[in-house]
């Protein structure tokens, strides 16, 4: 690291840079990788990712390191022996006293799991420390999820104090209500255990710190990601007589993309594109069958799947396709890279007011907030409205989007910050 002392960072992904999980890595590794000496980026189950080419850039000074981490029977019956150990008891605690849940065997398979996981990625860890001998007081561990790996890294830092650990939380890591049974594990030992737990929304914060009853607060930072757009300030121009409609996101059931369709069916008196961007092997075919069945007789209504497409192709489409609004109906959110994307284009949003969406999109100013179970009723009134905004209403919208994105979410700013405030304090 050419100024301060942290000068070795590990990194813990999840198929960077193979997939499409972790785009928003790549404006983030452009950033802080001239702070580090060296980067490493870590894979602890690479034979969960396609690696067949890579998807996004990595700085020079990167290295990936697959773990190839696979845990067998007798690894999780051994991580029962740790049912007295700090971290259990804790875990026990929490799920009596915050989460309001009897202990099940539901509890005791994940925790299982997870410490066999960890120990594993522990091990790892400290023979990779060894290979290296870097000194520990210049050394990060940053896992961009909080999962098993994240327990860990929390292992490892009892072991090794002097090395720094953060975990950043998102969505679905951060908010249980999103996972089986209301539950996300050891979430107490490691927000107690690491440097900073910085979920990426004030909402995230907020939750956290409140489900977890407020201990270890101070521990525990907000910082927004962000995106870089190499691109002029867009030039906000009227809708054409039919409003165009973007969905973008992978195709799942949290995404409620089926919502979507439901609220285009009862559309009226406007004609409406829309077009979805993302996919998802499992239920990509019965939501086009279900647009299918829906929306072909509606002579009003144009749609259109264009499947997964990487960061740059999405940039040119956002670029060079003259969309009118971004639409969200997600059961669950953090802060959606799609809507720092859209808004970098001068490209309002309409979403429904989940996780820290209340953070990006301004109601009124840059797009309209809904309810978290917004009807597809009140989802298509939203629509028509859109449809009808006027020229000047739209154009507000549009600029006002694109110094939110200014403000709030670009890269440079965000990433030096959290370099500054989190990895390197």
């Amino acid at each position: 690291m050419k100024n301060g002392k942290r000068s070795f960072l590990y990194l813990i992904v999840s198929d960077y840079p193979y997939g499409f999980g972790e785009p928003f890595l790549e404006d983030e590794l452009a950033v802080i990788a001239n702070s580090f000496e060296k980067i490493y980026l870590i894979i602890p189950e690479p034979y969960k990712a396609s690696k067949e080419s890579y998807k996004f850039s990595l700085p020079q000074n990167a290295e990936i390191i697959e773990f190839n981490i696979q845990i067998n029977s007798t690894q999780k019956i051994f991580a029962l022996k740790y049912w007295f150990s700090k971290a259990w008891r804790l875990e026990r605690q929490f799920i009596r006293r915050a989460y309001k849940q009897k202990f099940s065997s539901f509890h005791l398979r994940v925790l299982t799991t997870y410490q066999a996981n960890a120990l594993a990625f522990k091990a790892k860890m400290l023979a990779l420390f060894e290979l290296h001998n870097h000194p520990k007081e210049q050394t990060v561990v940053y896992s961009y999820w909080n999962t098993s790996a994240t327990l860990g890294m929390s292992f490892l830092k009892v072991r090794l104090p002097e090395i720094k650990t953060v975990t950043r939380i998102h969505g679905w890591d951060c908010f249980y209500h999103v996972n089986p049974l209301n539950y996300l594990p050891f979430r107490p030992w490691t927000i107690q255990t690491l440097d900073a737990t910085c979920p990426i929304s004030e909402a995230g914060a907020s939750y956290t710190r409140e489900k977890l009853l407020h201990e270890n607060s101070e521990k525990i930072y907000a910082h927004h990601l962000g995106i870089a757009v190499n691109s002029a300030p867009p030039q906000p121009t009227k809708k054409t007589n039919r409003l165009r409609i973007l969905s973008l996101a992978f195709i799942s059931p949290i995404k409620r993309i089926d919502r979507i369709i439901d609220a285009l069916a009862l559309t009226k008196n406007c004609e409406i594109e829309w077009i979805h961007i993302g996919s998802a092997a499992s239920s990509e075919n019965e939501i086009q069958e279900y647009a299918e069945q829906k929306l072909k007789q509606l002579k009003h209504i144009e749609f259109q799947f264009l499947g997964e497409l990487n960061k740059e192709q999405i940039y040119t489409f956002l670029r060079s396709q003259k969309v009118d609004v971004l639409i969200c109906t997600s059961e669950s959110e953090g802060i959606p890279v799609s809507m720092m994307e859209a808004l970098a284009h001068g490209i309002p949003i309409l979403s429904v007011n989940v996780g820290g969406i209340a953070e990006i999109v301004l109601d009124g100013k840059n797009g309209e907030l809904l309810t978290a179970n917004a009807s597809s009723n009140e989802i298509a009134k939203s629509i028509e409205k859109w449809a009808s905004m006027t020229e000047s209403e739209y154009e507000l919208q549009s600029q006002s989007g694109y110094e939110s994105y200014l403000q709030y979410f670009s890269a440079p700013k965000n990433y030096m910050q959290f370099y500054s405030e989190v990895l390197n304090a």
